[in-house]
């Protein structure tokens, strides 16, 4: 699981607080096994790459399809709260800036997101 998150340049991908070094952390920390790591590292999801106001980072598109792939490892609680992040995102997809990938990134990925 989470294949292919090494082999993205993290160091170029920007999130609200500059470059998203510290997302593949908060990925892998949703495949815990503590569900207290698993609610923080959505929270800090949350906190860094969701921009309120109509803002879609490029995080945002590069999260999308791991968020995907690890929501069948979720405990129900948690999946909800994924959902709701990715919601809010897509909510904004028709913003005046939105990364430029995250129109084909949302149609291969939100059939992981409905119940």
């Amino acid at each position: 699981m989470l294949e292919g998150l090494d082999d993205v340049a993290w160091h170029t991908v920007d999130h609200a607080y500059g470059p998203a070094l510290d997302t593949p952390g908060h990925l892998r920390a949703l495949l815990s096994n503590d569900p207290e790591v698993v609610a923080r590292a959505i929270t800090d999801l949350d906190l860094t790459i969701y921009e309120e106001g109509g803002f879609v980072c490029p995080a945002a598109t590069a999260v999308l399809p791991f968020l995907a792939e690890v929501m069948p490892a979720l405990d129900p609680t948690s999946r909800a709260a994924v959902v709701d992040l990715v919601t809010r995102i897509a909510y904004y997809g028709d913003a005046e800036q939105v990364d430029a990938g995250w129109h084909e990134a949302w149609a291969r990925s939100k059939d992981a997101f409905r119940d």
